[in-house]
């Protein structure tokens, strides 16, 4: 979507913001493009960044657009890669100048705590990386903790991963009892094997080999392998700077982030925090097991094209009473999801939503019993879906189904507890595509979830589990 016509530095703010809330409708009318990782990320940016948006979109003419300047510089400075890009589209296509708002593009390297210890950012896994993680863990004895791909957008598919391995020591002087953990994170995934079992039940054995290519970079320790484009590691570990690694690194400068503004909404207070509470909310879709596709869209219905109109140059008096109206028709909707989605986050303002006699109660998930296994997947099409989402992990595993319900699409999460074992799982990108309705078996003691795929079946064993789909 590309915004058209002039706006200021405050204008395009607002309508960055507008923008969001448009991914977020095309998120829920459309769950098979969801690129939830891509969307929580605009979220996050947010999270520090919406108030002080919307006091510099809400001052006086004659410092709104410095302020606004102040905004854009700190969002350039927070932003990974890929928003930055999304941010400087969109400034682009309102003509203004995107390096001089969001500030030189920074790169990514180690910098010193106070006490002047280095603290490590995520780099790329190269055969110089690999070297220095042999040289400075031992991974022999250690585990595999927990494994995960994320299918972003639909054409063209891509995959994203990532894992995470626990040391079982370190080969550097270190007083520290808790093993170090090492995270690896793929952009973009070209195959994937994970083989889980009972959790704990995956040894590493020997030392982690790393193979680069032109196109790709891949891993494999045991059973385990990764592969594909973006590849990044990040040590979990409080002695890191003491490490071979941190020795090898750059020497990093602390560099303090643009300081933002410090002015009042005028007018806007509420619009303004209640924005902030509905993106805390949308937020919770980190946790892969609260993904809700009607509160993205209830969020959509609230807020969309709000700040074009917040954002105007327009006196305080006017906006206050303008603001003030449309708090009132947001109360006042027929929409039942977006009541309950005001409902919930109006808990923090406060803010008294009305009843609405007759309103359908959000679709909450159903509890995988022996009496309900059966119905559950009903009235689902799972033709031409995909497994488009797996976090295998110590307590949960948690899996997102492509499906339709009627004449629409929807996105079916799977919460299995206590999980008690997986197949390994082979991942492609034109092998996650469904052959045949998921199937659960049921027993008192346990649940078993086989889902059908061109590779063979995938099963997953857990103690309980629960299912869900909007």
């Amino acid at each position: 979507m590309m915004w058209t016509g002039r706006a200021d530095e405050a204008g395009a703010l607002g309508l960055l913001l507008d923008r969001t809330y448009a991914d977020v409708a095309a998120a829920a009318a459309r769950p098979r493009s969801l690129d939830r990782e891509f969307l929580i990320g605009q979220f996050d940016l947010w999270d520090n960044h919406l108030l002080p948006a919307v006091a510099a979109g809400t001052a006086p003419p004659w410092t709104r657009r410095s302020a606004a300047r102040a905004v854009w510089r700190r969002l350039g400075f927070a932003a990974g890669d890929e928003h930055r890009q999304w941010m400087a589209d969109h400034l682009d296509g309102l003509g203004h100048d995107p390096v001089a708002l969001l500030g030189p593009e920074r790169d990514s390297r180690p910098s010193r705590s106070q006490d002047g210890r280095l603290i490590p950012v995520p780099q790329p896994l190269t055969a110089e990386a690999a070297e220095l993680i042999r040289a400075d863990y031992d991974l022999t004895g250690g585990t595999l903790v927990g494994a995960r791909i994320d299918v972003r957008g639909r054409e063209p598919q891509r995959i994203s991963g990532a894992f995470k391995l626990t040391a079982s020591s370190r080969r550097y002087p270190a007083d520290s009892p808790v093993p170090p953990a090492l995270y690896f994170q793929v952009g973009e995934l070209t195959s994937a094997v994970f083989p889980h079992a009972e959790h704990g039940s995956l040894r590493l054995e020997g030392e982690p080999t790393v193979v680069t290519a032109p196109d790709e970079v891949s891993l494999e320790i045991s059973a385990l392998r990764f592969a594909g484009r973006d590849f990044r590691w990040y040590p979990d570990d409080p002695h890191w700077s003491d490490s071979a690694a941190a020795q090898a690194s750059l020497e990093g400068v602390r560099e303090n982030a643009p300081e933002l503004p410090e002015l009042a909404a005028r007018g806007a207070d509420v619009l303004g925090i209640l924005q902030l509470t509905i993106m805390w909310q949308l937020r919770r879709m980190r946790y892969a097991g609260l993904l809700r596709r009607w509160e993205l869209a209830a969020a959509a219905t609230l807020c969309g094209g709000l700040n074009a109109q917040l954002f105007r140059v327009t006196p305080t008096a006017l906006r206050a009473r303008w603001a003030a109206r449309r708090v009132r028709s947001m109360l006042e909707t027929e929409d039942s999801q977006a009541r309950d989605l005001l409902r919930i986050v109006g808990r923090h303002l406060p803010l008294e939503v009305p009843e609405l006699p007759g309103a359908a109660v959000p679709p909450a998930p159903s509890r995988i019993t022996v009496g309900t296994a059966g119905r559950l997947p009903a009235g689902l099409d799972f033709a031409g879906g995909r497994l488009r989402f797996v976090d295998v992990a110590a307590g949960e595993t948690v899996i997102h189904l492509d499906a339709r319900r009627g004449d629409r699409d929807t996105i079916v999460v799977i919460v299995l507890s206590e999980p008690l074992g997986c197949a390994p799982l082979t991942v492609t990108p034109d092998g996650l595509t469904l052959t045949g309705r998921p199937a659960l078996d049921v027993t008192a003691d346990d649940v078993t979830l086989t889902i059908p795929l061109p590779g063979g079946d995938w099963t997953v064993r857990a103690a309980a589990g629960s299912w869900y789909a909007d």
